[in-house]
């Protein structure tokens, strides 16, 4: 089984039937989708520049990832609402390949009622969370409240942190809350969770995108996480030829038939109570 455990409704997957046209072209068997950026739905085209690129490079390494996304959230991307009653139409229209993640703002009015009542309505399996984006803090009474509520729900926090300082932060939390799993996105804070949390079974980190990635971080969060703790993602529509690329990877690197096959889908589905 292969799941996508990371995408976003917009640019090539905007569109439902070619997004399942996609996953069926790759052999992906389901996917985890959020929102688009303030549900906008056309993206720039993601430039093709691989990591070895990006860190001699004085703007894109120093500017790019986080700051570059928060920029363009705040002053770029039009806001379209949250992007949550979108992406819960593609679930049901294919309920069996599409896995909804919900977009949450922690800085928004009344954003728990909200999702008490979205919950409610829709069959959400996730809670997606966005440092880069919004800036709000792991040791905040907000996000102790989001943990605790995705715990007793049963709704794994997938996070993409801002910073080391928020990392370590976010070992703080899970540790408060053993009975919520959190799901990292695209290995940021990665050593801070080695060297602090290693023993939370509740940390899962996710690979994507492909090209800012190396081959060498993968196998040093399998080496120090263990394989049952990695989950594959694509971040589509956020890199080029994503799918095919992680996926093509992930099947040629040297790990066992067993850790790819965890990777690929097991543990998000375990995750998800797929």
């Amino acid at each position: 089984m292969i799941i996508d455990g990371h995408a976003h409704a917009c640019g090539e997957f905007a569109d439902v039937e070619q997004l399942i046209e996609l996953l069926d072209k790759r052999g992906v068997d389901k996917v985890a989708l959020c929102p688009g950026v303030k549900n906008n739905t056309s993206t720039p085209k993601p430039p093709n520049i691989r990591i070895s690129g990006i860190k001699h490079h004085p703007v894109y390494w120093r500017y790019f990832i986080n700051p570059y996304l928060r920029f363009t959230y705040q002053f770029v991307f039009k806001d379209q609402g949250d992007g949550n009653e979108f992406v819960h139409s593609f679930a049901r229209k294919h309920p069996d390949r599409i896995i909804q993640i919900y977009w949450l703002d922690p800085h928004a009015s009344d954003f728990m009622k909200k999702l008490e009542n979205d919950l409610k309505k829709w069959n959400i399996k996730g809670i997606k969370l966005h440092q880069a984006c919004t800036p709000f803090k792991n040791d905040s009474p907000e996000m102790n409240q989001i943990a605790e509520f995705a715990g007793e729900k049963q709704l794994p926090l997938f996070i993409h942190l801002w910073s080391k300082k928020e990392s370590r932060k976010l070992v703080v939390l899970a540790n408060s809350y053993p009975e919520t799993d959190f799901i990292l996105l695209h290995l940021i804070g990665v050593e801070i969770v080695a060297k602090y949390a290693h023993n939370l079974t509740n940390i899962y980190y996710e690979i994507s995108p492909y090209s800012y990635i190396s081959e060498k971080r993968i196998k040093y969060a399998v080496e120090t996480l263990g394989a049952d703790h990695i989950i594959f993602g694509s971040d589509t529509p956020f890199d080029k030829d994503a799918l095919k690329s992680n996926i093509e990877r992930l099947e040629n690197m040297d790990l066992s038939d067993v850790q790819k096959e965890q990777i690929l889908g097991e543990n998000i589905a375990k995750i998800l109570n797929l």
